[in-house]
């Protein structure tokens, strides 16, 4: 009875690992202090897309802000700026959203490195109020 149940949860536990890496691997992400953004640099896997890495962001409440900068660092030198924000859907699929904010794909670039740091930095004005997050992305 006992080898019946290990030919059946070897073969899961090793698939589900498996699954496990696959996901776990290829990315890092971070989130500000005050819980507000979430910025993810992931391998992009689709063949059909350009190979390198995304960066996308995504507020993670539903304030109603403007979002003036967004920033991606590497080792405090920036690698990529933006300023400006439409919403709607770019000709490579990449969306983004004003409210709440979210910018999918606005930065494709090499793998991070492994003794290199990566921050994001996010401008935003509420209530005629600008406010800078930094943070890191491990």
């Amino acid at each position: 009875m006992k080898k019946s149940y290990l030919v059946f949860f070897i073969p899961l536990l090793i698939i589900l690992l498996g699954i496990y890496w696959y996901n776990s691997t290829g990315s890092i992400s971070g989130k500000s202090d005050n819980d507000m953004w979430k910025v993810s640099y992931k391998e992009n896997r689709d063949v059909s897309e350009p190979t390198g890495w995304d960066a996308s962001i995504k507020q993670l409440n539903d304030d109603k802000v403007v979002v003036k900068e967004i920033a991606l660092l590497e080792n405090d030198k920036t690698l990529i700026t933006l300023t400006s924000f439409k919403e709607g859907r770019a000709e490579d699929g990449a969306e983004t959203k004003l409210h709440p904010f979210s910018h999918e794909s606005f930065y494709l670039g090499n793998a991070p490195k492994k003794d290199n740091i990566y921050k994001a930095s996010v401008t935003w004005e509420k209530d005629e109020k600008v406010h800078t997050d930094i943070f890191v992305i491990e």
